[in-house]
């Protein structure tokens, strides 16, 4: 989202954005061994959240190691610290006062503010959770009466692996892609530095993940399940037990954790059967996995696996709605994506080959633009007047962590990789099917000629990779004419 949208957005709102009522000037703001004022920060442009908890109280945690026989490093007890947050913004040469919570009272007005994530948390640069008492949408989204939320979350993305992460979830085509706009942070008038303002992960039917508020469930295979009160264990993997999203853990009730026991267990037994596609959403598997890939994202937990089951009815599938978490991206230049060797290798190695087809199909939709399209995503950003707000920015987030980071080579660094990638991924996906095995049954006969006849004729499903036999992304008559000759053995 550009400064511009966001100004707009404010007016199809009916939000009106006002002059700041307090001399920003007046207020210093310490930047690592130095100081601004508050008017000097918001003058670079980028959106400030400006955040002043009760007190001036520090948001804490207890940092916790796995027990014996499991994995990660995270934290627990993080504090809700209570306080205002007041969004400002340079527009038409005034600070204005984009959003203003008001001072804290329980479920009326104000925040809190504490620390989240897991190894992330540990880092200096730590990144936070915002809750706010009133619903609102602090991206300014133009429709508040959609957006709104009181959840948000303050990603680091110092390299842009996220946004990048982020478009590639779009142009795959995932159920849901958070929306996020980079922002300066100051918290009890000490500067923090540039996050990533982002949609959390939680249910939100208008915008976020949609599950029956009754009887739907997000759920997550999680590393960390060990800090968690109440969880599902995982016969295939007691490493990633699940963990719940929606409802809280603390509102789970008995019958909803005997049921997802039973839908996990009957879940994982089916990824080695060939009736998996009875109970999972097999495009949004692929579609999850087709991210990891490109992203070529080699966390040692395979990434944060969300799942929805939109209730608890036998009509509703499983589904991966959401990529998230590409703090690893870019790990995996020529193999396979952590994700696609551990957690989906009984969907590739399965004699039901529907996932190993929804999964070549979905590349084959976007492999013939994805670089340009990453690449030119990339070059907008640099170049848009969020992109340059984060650049004149930066310097003030280097003096407070060291480092040289910039915009430039960031979004170079971004198109080079991704067009690296690019190679190895396309001859290794393109590996998976073999050309003309339509139904996917490892050989080339008359069915696969009755399947895509079918599809020319009545636009019904198989894999178009496959199918397509001359190689110009288009299924058709010319298409069945090569496949009749292939079969025949009239060419090899």
């Amino acid at each position: 989202m550009k400064k511009t949208a966001l100004i707009l957005a404010l007016f199809c709102s009916m939000f009106c954005w006002q002059q700041a009522s307090a001399d920003t000037s007046m207020t210093v703001v310490t930047v690592g061994t130095t100081t601004r004022t508050l008017d000097e920060i918001i003058a670079l442009g980028l959106p400030v959240m400006y955040v002043e908890t009760v007190d001036n109280e520090e948001p804490t945690c207890e940092y916790v190691s796995a027990p014996a026989g499991c994995m990660g490093a995270t934290i627990r007890n993080a504090t809700k610290v209570p306080g205002r947050l007041i969004v400002y913004q340079h527009i038409e040469g005034l600070d204005s006062v984009l959003y203003d919570s008001g001072e804290y009272e329980k479920d009326v007005t104000g925040m809190t503010i504490k620390l989240r994530g897991n190894t992330t948390a540990y880092d200096t640069k730590k990144p936070y959770k915002i809750k706010l008492e009133k619903k609102f949408d602090l991206l300014f989204g133009g429709n508040d009466s959609i957006y709104k939320d009181k959840e948000w979350v303050l990603l680091k993305d110092e390299h842009f692996t996220t946004i990048a992460g982020f478009k590639v979830s779009e142009l795959v085509g995932m159920v849901w892609t958070p929306r996020h706009h980079f922002v300066n942070v100051i918290l009890n008038d000490t500067y923090r530095g540039t996050y990533l303002l982002c949609e959390s992960v939680k249910r939100n039917p208008d915008c976020r993940l949609n599950v029956d508020k009754n009887s739907g469930f997000i759920f997550e295979c999680d590393p960390y399940w060990w800090n968690e009160d109440v969880y599902v264990t995982s016969e295939r993997n007691p490493s990633y037990n699940y963990t719940f999203k929606y409802p809280d853990s603390d509102d789970i009730l008995p019958e909803q954790l005997t049921y997802m026991q039973s839908l996990v267990k009957a879940y994982e037994a089916s990824l080695k059967k060939t009736n998996y596609p009875d109970l999972i959403d097999v495009r949004s598997f692929a579609a999850w996995c087709l991210v990891q890939d490109i992203c070529g994202t080699k966390d040692s937990g395979g990434t944060n696996r969300y799942y929805t089951k939109y209730d608890t009815t036998a009509q509703t599938k499983i589904v991966m709605p959401i990529a998230w978490d590409f703090d690893m991206a870019e790990r995996a230049n020529s193999a396979w994506s952590k994700s696609h060797t551990s957690h989906m290798t009984n969907l590739f190695n399965n004699s039901n080959r529907t996932y190993v087809g929804e999964f070549v199909d979905l590349w084959y939709e976007i492999r013939n633009t994805l670089v340009s399209d990453i690449s030119g995503y990339m070059s907008q950003f640099g170049q848009s007047q969020e992109g340059v707000a984060l650049g004149a920015s930066l310097p003030l987030n280097n003096l407070v962590y060291g480092g040289n980071l910039s915009v430039n080579n960031n979004v170079l660094g971004r198109i080079v990789w991704y067009t690296d990638r690019y190679t190895w991924l396309d001859k290794s996906i393109m590996e998976l099917v073999k050309q003309g095995d339509v139904n996917l049954d490892k050989t080339v006969d008359v069915a696969d000629v009755t399947l895509m006849i079918d599809m020319v004729l009545n636009s019904s499903k198989g894999c178009r990779r496959a199918a397509d036999m001359d190689g110009n992304y288009v299924i058709d008559i010319v298409d069945v004419t090569a496949l009749i000759s292939h079969v025949l053995g009239s060419t090899e």
